[in-house]
């Protein structure tokens, strides 16, 4: 059984790329050899116990408790389900089982075909494993044949992850494959940042710039109608911005800049929430982080590397306090506060346009007596007569599409969306840093920077909304 435990073991690390961690419970049998195969090939090994270490050790006999007990000295995580009966003992193990098939990407079950004996058992695991549709690798005990379902290697390709990671290989920041899992995690986080900054968000701009340039062909269409006036120039300018206009939109969709951007800014908004929270011990990571469909995998691997990480968590809860309300709280309150002066500054200009341009157009209108039934004036000389087709034929067409102009940009740039969006995030986190300011114990400091956390994420499934579904950028 060890010999074809630890021949499939090397199989499946040649099948499957990137960095593989075990997950087992540890009852003598199938999971003890299973951690001893593991651990011999050098890969990282965690265990679930069903109980706490002291209860769990009543189990087994003193020779196997000191296996078992050697073994988990080497386990990189031995995490401990809480709140379990001593009457519930069956329960434990059967929470325990389905745990880890809900965690694994593949299953691997030591199991004879038989019913299990008790609540718990091998087949129960099983079933679940095949009712969550995960790949399953059944080890017959007896004549030791391996079967293999719904397995394929493809299944463990992920388009998003291939993205990230071709970024980061192009990046010139080197990569040390021997740093600690935190650092690692770093390294990654600043090549995907650096990405994410210098394809900034051109989307909008694009777009505003498209709405701009329709609107200024537009005007000078007007100009050559309203003053009668027939220039080659002037065409040729109203030919190209009205082709630019278009030719805007079109390189912007073609190329998918935008949703490359949000592709980088949310794997790095996902890493920087996991190294601000990295020494702050079992904080939870927030819950969007779970549902963010190409982002599983992510998510799910620095969540690993945080849990494999041997570099002992904070002593000093007041330091760490400081420091986590210093770079990350007070730096994102910065943020969201010179956000709200931007927007709060275009909104001002682009609404003082908007008015200034609809009371021209109203004056006008007024003026020439268009809206009042008054003839118009007749030009007489010949500046009144240049006046004249201005403010009735050129303005009636060139204010109402100014104004509108101004319009569509505060449309296109989410303006008032975005601005109370700043508002909201600058009061939220500056309430979140009274409480962080507050907590003296790990427990109470680990709640707050939980809800934090959660507050960060809400950004984060924003973008991720817009990645999802592009058509309604």
């Amino acid at each position: 059984m060890r010999r074809v435990t630890g021949t499939l073991l090397d199989s499946l690390r040649a099948e499957i790329p990137g960095q593989l961690v075990g997950y087992s419970s540890i009852a003598i049998g199938a999971d003890t050899l299973f951690a001893e195969s593991w651990l011999s090939l050098g890969l990282p090994w965690m265990a679930l116990l069903p109980r706490a270490e002291k209860d769990f050790k009543n189990d087994f006999t003193e020779s196997d408790w000191a296996r078992t007990s050697a073994l988990l000295r080497r386990a990189a995580r031995v995490q401990s389900l809480s709140g379990i009966k001593e009457a519930e003992r069956d329960l434990a193990y059967l929470e325990c089982g389905l745990l880890v098939v809900e965690e694994a990407d593949v299953v691997i079950a030591v199991w004879d075909r038989k019913p299990s004996r008790g609540v718990g058992g091998t087949a129960d695991i099983v079933a679940n494993a095949r009712n969550l549709a995960k790949p399953l690798v059944l080890i017959d005990p007896d004549s030791l044949t391996i079967e293999r379902e719904r397995f394929s290697p493809e299944l463990f390709s992920d388009p998003e992850m291939s993205y990230l990671n071709r970024v980061a290989h192009r990046d010139r920041i080197p990569v040390d494959e021997k740093a600690d899992p935190e650092e690692r995690v770093r390294l990654f986080f600043q090549k995907i940042d650096t990405k994410a900054a210098s394809i900034a968000p051109r989307f909008r701009l694009w777009v505003a710039a498209s709405v701009i340039m329709n609107a200024m062909a537009a005007i000078l269409v007007a100009a050559t109608i309203g003053f009668q006036v027939h220039s080659f120039v002037l065409d040729t300018l109203i030919f190209v911005l009205t082709a630019a206009a278009a030719i805007a939109v079109g390189l912007i969709k073609r190329k998918g800049a935008h949703q490359k951007w949000i592709r980088c800014r949310v794997a790095s908004e996902i890493c920087r929430s996991a190294l601000a929270t990295w020494k702050l011990a079992d904080v939870a990571e927030p819950a969007w982080f779970n549902q963010l469909a190409g982002f599983l995998r992510l998510a799910k691997t620095i969540r690993l590397l945080k849990q494999t990480d041997q570099t002992p968590p904070i002593t000093n809860v007041s330091e760490w306090r400081q420091k986590y309300l210093a770079d990350r709280v007070d730096e994102q309150i910065r943020y969201f506060r010179r956000r709200r002066q931007e927007f709060g500054l275009a909104l001002s200009i682009l609404t003082f346009g908007f008015w200034t341009f609809s009371a021209l157009a109203i004056a006008r209108a007024a003026l020439t007596g268009s809206a009042f039934g008054i003839g118009p004036v007749l030009p007489v000389t010949p500046s009144d007569f240049f006046a004249w087709h201005a403010v009735q034929s050129f303005l009636p067409i060139a204010l109402p599409l100014a104004a509108g102009c101004t319009l569509s940009l505060i449309s296109i740039f989410d303006i008032n969306r975005q601005l109370a969006r700043s508002k909201a995030m600058e009061s939220l986190l500056t309430t979140s840093r009274k409480q962080i300011e507050k907590c003296e114990s790990l427990p109470s400091l680990r709640r707050a920077v939980e809800n934090t956390e959660n507050a960060f994420a809400s950004e984060v499934f924003e973008w991720f909304t817009l990645f999802r579904y592009p058509r309604f950028n």
